[in-house]
């Protein structure tokens, strides 16, 4: 299975629908024309530990971003709700890469910062992953010399 941030807007798009509503999520927040409410997600680092046996334990560092319209009276008010929102509903996800089955993902260091710019949703992923292996397969070769003696 492969984690892009694509996969994953696509797949927490999917999940928050019912728990957000009328929410658009985005992929980027540089996206052109689009009015709020919105959410986007972002990476914020990532890194990756060698584990035993060929494994990788690779942790990924996101933000959800939550913007509403900034004339709103009752804006922090909003925002608190929808970080209570996803308090409920983000300590596990489902997630495909379109090309296997759901996966249920958990999240890791969850937490919630409002300032100016939205609310900020932070989480981790921690993921097993394995390396790609673009070794050459063992081969048998015959081999017909004649000897001379």
């Amino acid at each position: 299975m492969n984690f892009t941030i694509t996969t994953l807007a696509r797949s927490l798009a999917e999940y928050l629908a019912p728990f957000l509503p009328g929410v658009q999520m985005l992929e980027d927040p540089a996206q052109q024309g689009v009015e709020p409410p919105c959410m986007f997600i972002q990476q914020r680092g990532s890194d990756i530990k060698p584990y035993p046996g060929g494994r990788w334990l690779r942790t990924i560092r996101l933000d959800l971003t939550y913007l509403l319209d900034y004339n709103l009276t009752d804006l922090r008010q909003q925002y608190n709700k929808a970080a209570e929102a996803l308090d409920f509903c983000m300590e596990t996800f489902p997630y495909s890469d379109g090309t296997e089955a759901e996966k249920l993902l958990h999240t890791y260091e969850r937490s919630a910062d409002i300032d100016d710019d939205g609310l900020h949703y932070k989480f981790e992923l921690r993921v097993f992953v394995e390396k790609p292996v673009d070794a050459v397969k063992m081969q048998t070769q015959t081999v017909n010399q004649k000897v001379d003696q």
